[in-house]
């Protein structure tokens, strides 16, 4: 009997594998969009302003705020996790697709993608909650890290191919547009197909929307988690709004062709995610959560400090190098970090308040980033983002000293909390 269950296990693990293997290629492609071709387009295509550029990169976390509401939503509907996940994907894809079918159209181009990205976005707790029940403890980190690799490839492979696309001719921008559309369709099609995760709704859980809030209020070790994260986010974020704008934007004096953008913001960090991902997993598995996250904001910091503050192609390389290869152990850290604190079907409630908070300073970020350039020289921006994302390790070195046996068990790796 042991056996068999050993056996359907690892089974569901597999399948789970296989399929976030297959759906890391289209997300791959749609992390250009978030992370240079939107942007480039909106400067070189459509010379929007800034209040536009803002509503597009504010999208993504417009639809992490909407997260907050989706598991209350899944409990009225007991419907079933990756079912319900696909289905927002798949909306997001129509939304894109719309973009992708009006591409001469600005409203609709920075409509749609917009709407899309927000939907794309807005199922990532019910994700979440899935690597929780169908991935084992002990190597969670690993097996994430792992379509992580697969994910950054296929963006960093995609990246290159559209910019040397759009360094022949801008105009080519009209089949990325369908490119990132399949790909919203793509990735609902494998998170349908995924093992089909028993819901069950955690002690006194509510249906209120506002349920997943009182997580915060019960439990201060993610309470003070939840604000260190604040803290990095802002300082991280509103530096990485202005990557492409910095290089791309005739009036800050750089004006580099759309090849060499891409190359820089797309490609390189990219090709550091590929890198680093699966160590960053390993690390994650194996050390406690305060340390990893501490030294990740240091990282982060050292990149946008040698991005701005270096005036030549290769500061700009290096700080996209270093930025990658934090962000590579910060997607995994930031995915699965509410797994080591929520009980076993809390997990997508606590994920949804962790989002909530990211989309909230996601919403804020980009038009403070604009708002910081306007009275400040791009040096003092770098280093007040550097600064506010230092303070956050200062902030976590602080609250582990002072961590009680309990909490460090909790966030200490393979913790008996974790696996129940």
């Amino acid at each position: 009997m042991r056996k068999a269950r050993v056996h359907e296990v690892d089974a569901i693990t597999s399948r789970t594998l296989r399929n976030e293997l297959w759906r890391s290629l289209p997300s791959g492609v749609i992390d250009t969009l978030t992370a240079t071709f939107g942007m480039l387009i909106a400067v070189r295509v459509f010379h929007m302003s800034d209040v536009a550029k803002s509503v597009f990169l504010s999208a993504t976390s417009g639809g992490m705020v909407a997260s907050l509401f989706v598991v209350p939503l899944l409990l009225r509907a007991k419907s079933t996790i990756a079912r319900t996940a696909a289905k927002v994907q798949l909306l997001g894809g129509a939304c894109m697709a719309v973009s992708a079918a009006f591409p001469h159209n600005a409203l609709l181009y920075i409509t749609g993608l917009s709407l899309g990205l927000f939907c794309l976005s807005m199922q990532i707790p019910l994700m979440t909650q899935i690597y929780r029940i169908n991935y084992p403890a002990v190597k969670r980190g690993k097996l994430y890290a792992v379509t992580g690799v697969t994910r950054a490839a296929a963006a960093m492979c995609f990246g290159f191919a559209a910019g040397k696309s759009l360094g022949w001719n801008v105009e080519n921008y009209t089949w990325l547009l369908w490119a990132f559309a399949a790909s919203g369709f793509v990735s609902g099609f494998w998170t349908y197909s995924l093992p089909v995760t028993p819901w069950e709704a955690p002690e006194n859980s509510s249906t209120s929307l506002w349920s997943s809030m009182r997580w915060v209020r019960e439990d201060h070790d993610f309470r003070t988690l939840l604000i260190s994260w604040m803290i990095m986010g802002i300082g991280n974020l509103a530096a990485a709004c202005l990557f492409v704008e910095y290089l791309a934007n005739p009036r800050h004096g750089i004006n580099l062709d759309e090849f060499d953008v891409a190359w820089i913001t797309g490609v390189v960090p990219v090709f550091a995610r590929v890198v680093f991902s699966y160590p960053w997993g390993l690390v994650y598995d194996r050390f406690h959560l305060f340390t990893v996250r501490a030294v990740l904001n240091v990282f982060f910091a050292a990149g946008i400090l040698c991005f701005y503050l270096g005036h030549n192609f290769f500061w700009w390389t290096l700080g996209m190098a270093l930025w990658g290869m934090a962000n590579a152990g910060g997607n995994v850290t930031w995915a699965l970090w509410v797994t080591k604190l929520a009980s076993k079907h809390a997990v997508a409630e606590y994920m949804s308040v962790h989002t909530f908070l990211t989309g909230m300073r996601g919403l804020v970020a980009p038009s403070l980033a604009f708002a910081m350039i306007k009275f400040m020289s791009f040096d003092t921006f770098a280093i007040v983002c550097g600064l506010t994302i230092i303070s956050a390790s200062g902030f976590i070195g602080v609250r582990a000293r002072s961590s009680d046996p309990e909490t460090s068990d909790r966030l200490r790796p393979g913790s008996k909390h974790e696996r129940l």
